[in-house]
């Protein structure tokens, strides 16, 4: 017989050691929406695009249609940065019927303002412009205007000529003070005509000083050849034409002032100095200009002021 007393009694075990006995615990079921993936698509669209889209279309519709965004009046159209170009000239070349009445305005969403601006560009005084439309029914036009350089004998017909090349009426009440430029009417190309503009503005950016502080006014300025830029010089009743060649201008400047008292010293009266030797100063009484350049306008005709 057993003594129950003697079996050993598991008080001792740990009782919160999990037996491995133990049946696994079951894992919860992941309950799944019963709602598909395209059934929600479907109620988004329907309660959200579709609501949008609606609300896009009835704008756009009333925008392109209701009277209030019609420009009608030429005070719905403000013009910007003109001084030489007139705000009749940017209505016209806006090209649209402002007669007051809104049945025959212009609905400013159905303009092209691409093509307004190509308008406003065509302007001879206008360099570049801008379009933008002004809620509800204006335009805004801002223009960058064509600044001139020189005036320009081209054909007998003295014009204005900007830095581009762009022959340039005179505008009424513009007053300017620029030498008078022969030769570009013998270059073949825009390009050409550019490069002798920028030998000339070089060389009225290194004289524009230096000359009237001597006392000397450029008059005229002659550039058919692209390796000679010739200058007639006036100094009181003093008359010289100068070569200057392509470069170094205000040196070959200094050397013509220099040159003057030896040359005073002999009675003589240059009418021609040749600048662009390194060594030596040609200097001719003769007069050398061709004789369809003495037939050119004084300052006093050509419109000079």
């Amino acid at each position: 017989m057993v003594d129950q007393d003697a079996l050993p009694i598991q008080d001792d075990l740990d009782s919160g050691e999990e037996s491995p006995y133990l049946r696994r615990q079951k894992s919860l079921a992941v309950r799944r929406s019963r709602v598909s993936r395209r059934l929600r698509m479907a109620l988004f669209i329907i309660g959200v695009l579709l609501p949008v889209g609606l609300a896009g279309y009835g704008l756009a519709t009333f925008a392109l249609t209701s009277p209030i965004f019609v420009l009608n009046s030429p005070d719905d159209i403000v013009v910007e940065g003109n001084h030489f170009v007139s705000r009749e000239e940017v209505l016209g070349a806006l090209g649209m019927p402002l007669t007051g009445d809104p049945k025959t305005g212009t609905n400013i969403f159905h303009m092209s303002l691409e093509a307004r601006q190509r308008g406003v560009e065509a302007l001879p005084w206008v360099r570049s412009a801008s379009v933008t439309r002004i809620l509800p029914h204006g335009l805004l036009v801002h223009i960058t205007e064509r600044t001139p350089v020189a005036y320009a004998n081209v054909g007998g017909h003295v014009s204005m000529v900007d830095d581009e090349g762009m022959l340039l009426e005179k505008p009424d009440g513009g007053t300017f003070d620029f030498p008078v430029l022969y030769g570009l009417d013998t270059l073949a190309n825009l390009d050409e005509r550019r490069a002798r503009l920028t030998l000339y503005s070089e060389f009225m950016r290194q004289l524009e000083t230096e000359a009237p502080r001597a006392g000397w006014t450029i008059s005229e300025v002659y550039l058919a050849d692209a390796e000679d830029l010739r200058a007639l010089l006036i100094h009181g009743q003093q008359t010289v034409e100068v070569h200057f060649g392509q470069k170094d201008f205000l040196d070959r400047f200094q050397n013509f002032l220099n040159l003057l008292p030896e040359i005073e010293k002999t009675d003589a009266q240059p009418a021609s100095v040749d600048l662009r030797y390194r060594n030596q100063v040609v200097v001719d009484a003769r007069t050398l200009a061709p004789s369809h350049e003495h037939d050119a306008p004084s300052n006093d005709d050509n419109g000079k002021e």
